[in-house]
């Protein structure tokens, strides 16, 4: 007998409508997707306790004792605990950019190379180093020159605006180290006081021989001219600090830090030198290879 159509369609039916479900069972006993839903989990568990993760930086107090140490080699005095602090959390910033800059792949790049040679001399030059009282005075005595003060002048300077030769009556006065005011009076200009001044510092603010004038002079004569596009100067030695070289109590710390720099130098240039032995040294000129 001929199948029904109707009876047909009605035999399908229930096979699409077991397809689905057929498809998941299959799904579920399938170890692959076994491994796909657990790596989901895992995914999202460590994405969300990720968002509270912090990241564990090590420093050695070491390394901070260093950074203190080099500030104190820059400013030549011991520093407060407040500076020490402030220096301290500084460091700690530094060194998590560090770290963040690292991520970033920026260590390959020249500057950065430059900063690390740098921190490699510090660290072969051995670190943190003191002398004792007998290499301190030593030193001290070594080199006492380093450490004498020069002689320093307390001066007026009168910028007269004329560069035009000045009256003979002027003239005159200044020689004789009248009143600043009253030599005003007569021809006008600026007066400043020019206090603590060493003869290197006249020669760098006028030229040598101003400067050798100067401080060859006695106090109370106005000296100069020197002229200049302002007009023309004229200085007044008010008062004069000989050189004296203070004792070692008075400046131990600049000392000690100078002691340390030298040690640490020559320790470094040995370090060095160990080091190049353990190399062999090419230059390529690449520009010459065709």
């Amino acid at each position: 007998p001929t199948p029904d159509k109707n009876n047909e369609t009605q035999g399908q039916e229930p096979m699409s409508k077991n397809v689905q479900p057929n498809t998941i069972k299959w799904l579920l006993r399938e170890p692959l997707m076994h491994f796909f839903l657990m790596a989901l989990i895992i995914f999202a568990v460590y994405g969300l306790s990720n968002q509270k993760q912090t990241i564990l930086l090590e420093l050695d107090q070491a390394d901070i004792e260093g950074r203190l140490f080099m500030q104190e080699m820059a400013t030549g005095q011991a520093i407060s605990e407040e500076q020490r602090n402030y220096y301290t959390a500084a460091f700690v910033e530094e060194q998590i950019l560090v770290q963040e800059a690292l991520k970033m792949g920026l260590d390959d790049d020249a500057r950065i190379h430059d900063i690390l040679a740098q921190k490699m001399r510090h660290v072969l030059s051995g670190g943190i180093i003191q002398p004792n009282e007998a290499e301190l005075e030593s030193f001290y005595h070594a080199n006492l020159e380093r450490y004498r003060t020069l002689q320093t002048l307390d001066t007026d300077e009168i910028v007269f605006n004329s560069r035009e030769n000045l009256s003979e009556g002027l003239l005159e006065q200044l020689a004789a180290g009248s009143d600043a005011e009253a030599l005003l009076s007569q021809s006008s200009g600026n007066l400043d006081p020019l206090p603590n001044v060493n003869q290197l510092d006249l020669s760098n603010i006028f030229d040598d021989a101003f400067a050798e004038q100067v401080f060859g002079a006695e106090i109370g004569p106005w000296q100069g001219p020197f002229l200049s596009n302002r007009g023309q100067h004229w200085l007044q030695i008010k008062s004069r600090k000989e050189s004296f070289l203070p004792p070692l109590d008075e400046i131990r710390d600049r000392v000690r830090l100078e002691w340390i720099a030298r040690e640490e130098d020559q320790r470094l240039k040995m370090e060095i030198e160990k080091l190049k032995k353990r190399y062999t040294i090419r230059i390529v000129d690449n520009e010459s290879v065709h």
